[in-house]
């Protein structure tokens, strides 16, 4: 009896989980379709809405997510996966970026204002012109990225990793 009771708990919990990750797919993506009218919503990047997304989403998979001027200020990204991302424009002042993996994420014009991004991947990143003022960097492997015209006024790198464009 034991058995099935631990059967139907675990089918409940994988339901709960799949139920989960599908409405959190289709909140942050806007890739939705309205199947009663046959409609595909589907829009070119430039014409996307970002919304505004969870406070926390550390441990999360955001590969070639469309981000661009999106309000992540203070957001708790720790281990966050951006590869490819693109963060143009964004606001990620004050966000904690420790050990995210932003490997050739556009981070152009991004306001990273007071972040921790240390130990992050920033290799082959975007980051010209964004505004680092500030922002953690302490071991951070910058290796190919791009901070030409990037505000980096009372920003902590020591222990980076890597060469970069200046």
């Amino acid at each position: 009896m034991e058995e099935k009771s631990l059967l139907k708990f675990l089918i409940i919990a994988l339901v709960l989980l799949t139920a989960s990750v599908s409405v959190n797919i289709l909140l942050y993506t806007n890739q939705g379709g309205d199947a009663e009218n046959g409609q595909n919503n589907q829009v070119e990047p430039s014409e996307k809405t970002v919304k505004t997304l969870p406070e926390s989403i550390s441990y999360l998979d955001y590969t070639n997510a469309y981000l661009q001027g999106a309000d992540l200020a203070k957001i708790n990204a720790y281990k966050t996966i951006f590869i490819n991302a693109n963060l143009r424009e964004a606001d990620l002042h004050g966000a904690k970026l420790t050990l995210a993996d932003l490997t050739g994420a556009n981070l152009k014009n991004a306001d990273l204002i007071g972040a921790k991004l240390d130990y992050a991947i920033l290799v082959n990143a975007d980051l010209e012109d964004a505004d680092l003022s500030y922002a953690d960097l302490r071991g951070a492997d910058l290796t190919g990225a791009d901070l030409r015209g990037a505000i980096i006024e009372g920003a902590d790198l020591r222990w980076i990793k890597g060469e970069y464009l200046r």
